[in-house]
């Protein structure tokens, strides 16, 4: 049998695209939810947008910033809620595409379960490095809770769009002698 070329370029486009869509709105779904969190609690605190302008202020100014308090400035709470989007949209085309190396290949969710805990991980090493003043401020719990929040979603929105993935996982551990 011959491969029709121009069917095979459509069909990994349509898959590229269709892992760059799912990364998206997988990244923004994250963004939101874990932005509406912390605007919960700054609104339950009193102080409206004081996250975004404290993690703002430590983008724009340094670790040394945020221990000199933090005012709420547009220009702050803007580079942040930009670059706090562009994280998430990287992180969600990443696991987008690794639930569609997943449908192939059931061992990846060994790979995504790794990839959770060391994002989780990562926040927590970014706040050592910067002199663990941010946890101090934020709270580390609220950091846990945002966290899961949006890997919550975003595994939710992932796994509506590929179904296939659950029945990949609750096979993981079937012998391969049953099939």
């Amino acid at each position: 049998m011959t491969t029709n070329p121009i069917a095979s370029s459509t069909v990994t486009k349509a898959r590229l695209s269709d892992v760059l869509l799912d990364g998206l709105f997988a990244g923004m779904i994250g963004a939101v939810v874990v932005a509406v969190w912390f605007l919960v609690l700054d609104l339950a605190r009193g102080r409206p947008l004081w996250t975004p302008a404290l993690l703002g202020n430590m983008l724009l100014h340094g670790s040394a910033a945020a221990q000199a308090g933090t005012a709420v400035n547009p220009l702050e709470v803007a580079a942040y809620t930009a670059f706090h989007f562009l994280a998430f949209i990287v992180v969600g085309v990443a696991l987008s595409y690794m639930v569609t190396l997943f449908e192939r290949f059931p061992i990846m969710f060994f790979v995504l379960l790794v990839l959770f805990v060391c994002l989780q991980a990562g926040f927590f090493v970014f706040d050592a490095v910067l002199g663990a003043e941010l946890m101090h401020q934020l709270g580390s719990w609220t950091v846990v809770v945002a966290n899961l929040l949006a890997a919550g979603s975003m595994a939710f929105y992932l796994w509506r769009r590929h179904p296939s993935v659950l029945r990949g996982v609750e096979h993981l551990w079937d012998d391969d002698q049953d099939q």
